[in-house]
């Protein structure tokens, strides 16, 4: 076994150089966790540093920073016993989550082809995101990656990860594949070994990722996948988004702050904290590519503007307010000097 896991290849050990993201309908899922544990869904909410906007449709952004869903995955450790969040965890992906990811797989011919695909969407849904299926030490493993061991969600996304892919196995070979071996990248299997359904596995600690055993027979037979409901009735189904190509830091940043800057311009101590990196190594990213953070949040802040000012129902003053500036004024000379026209002006010449 501790040969197996060594034939692992380690990747991804060294520092990313862009921000990562995950959807806005993941960091929703991870909320509705708390719906029987915290009411107070707006505290929560400012806990995790999540904009408090997040179930309002009218604000169209798509991606948060993946630390979101890290906070919310720790707080829900702390808030719960350990019953408390195995059970919690479990539920919500048997019955909600795992069923989204099933519903838009299309590989049927091997378990090993439907894993792939999931891998690859998965990574649509979270940049961060590592999944894969690997052989090693002559066996088929189901393996996760992730760096952050010793940070206090580390845990808890691990204990969230083993019984979500676990569950995906169960799920996409109809209650075949049973838990044999898995190993954790956690010091102590403890914890690991009261998950439910999980009671007589195999579990091996200190391990250099996360990885479920996959008999090979499991592996290599065909699998057979659930007809969408929007299928059956002939319905045609929305075109799937994927995850936005950042070519860079900058890009990433952007998408990260996006849902932060309805109300103006974001400090660079705030934007520091909510994505949990040092004020100085956000200037040196942002310099590295040849911009500053004010530079970079007055443009971020004046697109926002332009998308307001389309909707003629909005007067210019409420804009102005709710972009942080202190009065009309300010905010006419602002967008005057990065437009060469007036918000009056620019409103007048969408007509034109």
């Amino acid at each position: 076994m501790t040969s197996g896991f060594n034939a692992f290849i380690e990747e991804g050990m060294v520092g990313n150089d862009k921000i990562e993201l995950v959807k806005r309908e993941d960091v929703i899922f991870f909320a509705g966790l708390f719906e029987s544990v915290d009411k107070e869904l707006l505290a929560l909410l400012r806990r995790a540093q999540i904009p408090n906007d997040l179930l309002r449709i009218e604000h169209d952004y798509q991606y948060l920073p993946e630390v979101t869903i890290k906070n919310l995955i720790c707080i829900l450790g702390e808030k719960t016993s350990l019953a408390e969040f195995s059970i919690l965890i479990t539920s919500a992906c048997k019955q909600l989550y795992i069923p989204r990811f099933i519903s838009k797989l299309s590989q049927q011919h091997s378990l090993k082809a439907a894993l792939e695909e999931f891998a690859a969407l998965l990574i649509s849904h979270s940049t961060g995101a590592k999944v894969s299926v690997q052989f090693a030490g002559g066996k088929w493993w189901l393996v996760r990656e992730k760096q952050g061991q010793g940070q206090d969600w580390f845990h808890y996304a691990e204990l969230f990860s083993v019984v979500f892919l676990s569950q995906l196995l169960v799920a996409l070979t109809a209650g075949k594949w049973q838990p044999r071996e898995i190993g954790v990248q956690a010091s102590s299997v403890d914890e690991f070994n009261q998950l439910p359904g999980l009671q007589h596995a195999q579990f091996y600690a200190q391990r250099p990722v996360t990885a479920l055993l996959i008999p090979d027979e499991l592996m290599q037979a065909s699998i057979n996948l659930p007809v969408p409901f929007e299928r059956l009735l002939r319905i045609d189904e929305p075109q799937q988004t994927t995850m936005q190509v950042q070519s860079c830091f900058v890009d990433s940043l952007k998408l990260a702050l996006k849902p932060y800057t309805s109300s103006g311009k974001l400090p660079i101590s705030i934007a520091a904290q909510i994505l949990n990196i040092q004020i100085r190594t956000l200037q040196r990213r942002l310099a590295k590519e040849g911009t500053v953070y004010s530079d970079l949040i007055e443009a971020m802040v004046l697109e926002h503007s332009l998308e307001l000012l389309h909707c003629r129902s909005i007067q210019i003053t409420t804009i102005a307010t709710k972009m942080g500036y202190s009065d009309a004024a300010h905010f006419t000379r602002s967008f005057k000097r990065q437009m060469g026209m007036t918000p009056s002006q620019y409103r007048r010449s969408l007509c034109s």
